[in-house]
Parts: structure tokens; sequence; C-alpha cells
């Protein structure tokens, strides 16, 4: 599939722009370019900033366009194209080298490479009618250990009693609403439950993106993003610098019903067959 050009007529129409909040104005129709603007959003990360460089003295957050290049070892020119669209394949060697310059996790350069493949990105699996019996029978199968099931939306496949009762009130609303990420960004009683309330809710936003970047054109996932942009400014934020992880298991702090906060780690397990990742919590320490 040739490139953009970034230059021709377009049908006068709005598209939603999955890599912001709010959709483009009418007068100016704009061509998605999730590419360039994870490029962009990554260069400007201010702890790219040189240290030299006095506060202030800066008008761009950390590198500018040619700063970038020259880390990278490819031309202004080139790499200007590269964030505006009018270049949409570069090289394996390239990647690598965007990748050391903006100083990208292992799961950052990965969604690089991935952006620059998504045209040839496997379908969606089709719909498996055994799915939830089967994650079903999963999560029953660990009690007493909360555990829970989640698609790449974040939406709750299967849960057990246990892992249910850590989102308090997610069990009243009705199953397709029952959203983690959701939750984490708009329940207040969210920051209640999760002591390290920042960490799990920027993280399940970082995943989101990084679990959809096949499928960023998702009508769900351009709903969901819409949603929580209203609700959120914190998820705006999160959206908007384009911010990219892949959950793993970790080590948080939980406030129970009783008010008593105990550390507990958790473990995810990606069933990639399945697009769906399964967590369960480990018993607290002694």
């Amino acid at each position: 599939m040739p490139p953009h050009s970034g230059f021709e007529a377009l049908p006068r129409k709005t598209v939603l722009f999955i890599g912001a909040i709010h959709p483009p104005s009418r007068e100016e129709p704009v061509i998605s370019n999730e590419l360039g603007d994870f490029l962009r959003a990554r260069r400007q990360d201010r702890a790219l900033a040189p240290e030299h460089d006095s506060p202030g003295a800066r008008r761009t957050p950390g590198l500018r366009r040619e700063e970038v290049a020259t880390r990278a070892g490819i031309s202004v020119d080139y790499y200007i194209r590269l964030e505006q669209g009018r270049e949409s394949h570069p090289s394996d060697a390239v990647i690598a080298a965007l990748a050391h310059a903006l100083e990208l996790s292992p799961d950052a350069a990965r969604h690089l490479l991935r952006l620059r493949d998504a045209d040839a990105a496997p379908t969606e699996p089709t719909s498996d009618a055994d799915l939830v019996p089967r994650m079903s029978a999963l999560v029953a199968a660990v009690r007493p250990q909360p555990a829970y099931v989640l698609d790449r939306l974040s939406t709750v496949v299967a849960a057990n009693e246990e892992g249910m009762s850590l989102y308090a009130g997610l069990a009243e609303l009705p199953p397709e609403q029952r959203n983690t990420c959701r939750y984490l960004l708009t329940d207040p009683r969210a920051r209640e439950t999760f002591l390290d309330w920042e960490e799990l809710a920027r993280g399940a936003v970082a995943h989101l993106r990084a679990a959809n970047v096949d499928r960023l054109d998702d009508p769900r996932l351009s709903d969901l993003v819409r949603e929580l942009g209203a609700q959120s400014p914190q998820f705006a934020a999160w959206w908007s610098g384009h911010i990219v992880e892949r959950r793993r298991g970790a080590t948080t702090r939980i406030r129970g019903m009783d008010g008593v906060v105990v550390e507990r780690s958790y473990e995810i397990l990606h069933l990639p067959d399945d697009a769906v990742r399964l967590t369960i919590w480990l018993p607290p320490a002694a």
C-alpha cells in the first residue's frame, strides 16, 4: 500500500483521529498518521532535553526534529517526512536508530515497529462461542485468589467473585460496561482501593494503546477514547502522549473493605490466540 503524500485532494468529511482526544475540525479533514504522531509525542518527552540547556531555554520540550535526526543518523528532511506522514515505511535499521535516538523502552520500540507494519496486521480473531465458558472455568479454578480475564479494550470477559470484588461496584454494571481502564480513570473508588493508583492507571492507558496498535481505527476503541478523554483530563494527557507499555506482573498496595492496607502481587498471562489476558492476584505476603 503506497504511503500517503499528505497533499491529495480528499472528500470533505470528518474522520476520527485516534491519536487525539477530540475529533478534527470540519474545516480541515485529517489523515490518521499514527507513526508520525507517535514520533512527535515521544520526542517531546521532557526527559530527553539536553542536560546543558537551562530551564525555559527551549520552546519545544524534549528534542527538536533536527536533534532526533542527528541522533538517528538520518536526514532532517527524511525525519520531517516521517512525522508528517509523507513517508510511512522506514527500514528496520531506521526504526532501530529512531528507537535509540528517542530512548524508547523495549515495549515502545516494538510499538513503533508494529505501527510501521500496521497495514499488514492480522485481522480480528473470529468470535469464539466457547471463550467465555473457557475463561470462566479458568478463573474459577484459581479461587480463592482473585482473577479475571480482559479483552484488548480491558473489558471483563470473565472473573471470579474475588477478582470482581477488587473493583467495588463493577459487578453492578452491565457486562459490556465492565471495563477496568474506565473504572480506574473515572470511578473515585479506584483511588481509595489502589494506593498506587497513578502507576496502575497510567499502565492501563499505556497498555490500551499497545494492545490496539493493529486496530487503532476500531470504532469501539474510538468510542472508548472519546468517552474517557471527555471524563478524565489525566486520560487525555496520557493518551495524547502516546505512552506504550505491555501489562506485566507487579506488586501494589490495596486497601480492603475493612480499611486494612496490604501489599499484593499479581501476574498477567497473555493469551494471544484469544486476544485476551489473564490477571491472577497472588496471596498476600505473610
